[in-house]
C-alpha cells in the first residue's frame, strides 16, 4: 500500500493530476497519507485560500461538493476540492454525474475513512479501480512489520525486524499510532538512528514484560512463575490489556500451532507463515509452542480458551472477575 502512495506522490510531484480520486478501504493510514500529500502537492500554499476547499461528509451534500468543485480557479493552475469522511455524506451516490464529466481544472478528493465504495453502484463504475479509486485494505498481520521497517526508512531510521515486531506488539496494528511513535524516534535518535527493541521500550513506555505477548512467550515455554507473575501485573493495568483481547492473541498462536503442526516437521517457514497468515517472526512462537506441546493438549488449550472468551463476556459465570478468569485459565493451560 505504502508502493501506491508513493506512486501517487510522484505523479503528482511532476504535475500530474486526475480530475478526480476517491481514496477509500479499511486501512486509514493510507487513506489519510493520500489524503495529505495531495494537499501538500496539489497547490503552492500562497494559492490555498481562495483555491482550496476542505470539507467534511457529515456536513456536505452532492450539490454542495458539486458547486465547489465548479469553480474555476483564481489566480492559480487548479481548484482543489477534499471531503474527508465522505462516507457519511448524504446523497454520496449523486456525485456520478459529476464524476462523468468533470471540471478539468478542479481536482476533487473523496476520502473514505474505514470504508469502501459499493463496487454495484453508479459512482464506483464511473471511477477507474488504480487511477482515480484507490481502495486501502487493512494490512495483513504477517506483512505489517515490513510497512513499519519501510516507514522507518522514509524518516532515515534503520530498524530490525525484531524492533519492528516489539512495536507492533507494544502499540498493537494502529499505523497511525506506529507512525507518531517512529516521529518520536526519528527527533530523539536523528538521521541514520538505529531503532532497537530496547529503543521501543524506553521510548513507547509500554513494557513487554506487562503485556498480552510477554504472557504468551511465557506460556509457551511452559515458565508458570513468569506468566503468574505477569498475569498478576496485567491484571493490575487492566485497561491496556483487557481480558478479552489477551484471550484472543493466545487464541490465535495456540490455535495456528495446532494448524502448523498438521503441516509436518518439513514445512517452509516463508510458506507456513504466508498460509497462517503471521509473520515469520511471529511464527517462531507458534512454532514453539507446537514443539512444546502435544496436539491433544492443544486442542484441549483451544477449548480453554473458548470457555474463557465466553466467561469474559459474561457468558455463563456473569460474577467471576477477569483476574479470577485468567488465574484458572493459566492453571489449565500450563498443568
Amino acid at each position: 500500500m505504502q508502493s501506491v502512495v508513493n506512486k501517487l506522490i510522484q505523479s503528482w510531484k511532476s504535475g500530474q493530476f486526475a480530475p478526480v480520486y476517491v481514496f477509500a478501504g479499511e486501512e486509514p493510514y493510507f487513506v489519510n497519507a493520500a489524503t495529505e500529500a495531495l494537499l501538500e502537492l496539489a497547490l503552492p500554499e500562497a494559492d490555498r485560500v481562495f483555491n482550496q476547499s476542505l470539507l467534511y461528509g457529515r456536513d456536505a451534500d452532492a450539490r454542495t461538493v458539486m458547486s465547489e468543485a465548479k469553480r474555476f480557479p483564481m489566480m492559480a493552475e487548479r481548484t482543489v476540492v477534499v471531503v474527508r469522511e465522505a462516507q457519511e455524506m448524504r446523497s454520496l451516490e449523486d456525485l456520478a454525474v459529476y464524476v462523468k464529466s468533470p471540471q478539468p481544472q478542479t481536482v476533487l478528493v473523496l476520502s473514505l475513512s474505514g470504508k469502501a465504495l459499493d463496487k454495484r453502484k453508479a459512482l464506483y463504475k464511473s471511477l477507474k479501480p488504480g487511477e482515480s479509486y484507490l481502495q486501502f485494505d487493512r494490512t495483513p498481520e504477517y506483512q505489517i512489520s515490513g510497512v513499519v521497517a519501510e516507514l522507518a526508512r522514509q524518516r532515515g531510521l534503520k530498524i530490525s525486524e525484531k524492533a519492528a515486531s516489539v512495536l507492533v506488539e507494544s502499540m498493537g496494528l494502529d499505523l497511525s499510532s506506529i507512525d507518531q511513535e517512529l516521529d518520536k524516534y526519528s527527533v530523539v535518535l536523528g538521521d541514520g538512528g538505529e531503532v532497537t527493541a530496547a529503543t521501543v521500550e524506553k521510548y513507547t513506555g509500554a513494557s513487554r514484560e506487562y503485556n498480552q505477548f510477554e504472557l504468551l512467550r511465557a506460556l509457551v515455554a511452559q515458565d508458570g512463575d513468569r506468566s503468574y507473575r505477569i498475569a498478576r501485573s496485567m491484571m493490575q493495568h487492566s485497561r491496556s490489556s483487557p481480558l478479552i483481547l489477551v484471550i484472543a492473541t493466545l487464541y490465535g498462536t495456540f490455535f495456528k500451532a495446532l494448524v502448523y503442526q498438521r503441516m509436518g516437521d518439513q514445512a517452509n517457514p516463508r510458506t507456513a507463515a504466508a498460509q497462517l497468515g503471521v509473520s515469520e517472526y511471529a511464527l517462531r512462537d507458534i512454532a514453539k509452542s507446537a514443539q512444546n506441546y502435544s496436539s491433544a493438549r492443544l486442542s484441549r488449550i483451544v477449548g480453554y480458551l473458548r470457555d474463557a472468551d465466553r466467561q469474559a463476556k459474561g457468558m455463563g459465570s456473569p460474577n467471576l472477575r477477569d483476574s479470577d478468569i485468567l488465574n484458572e485459565l493459566l492453571f489449565k493451560i500450563l498443568f
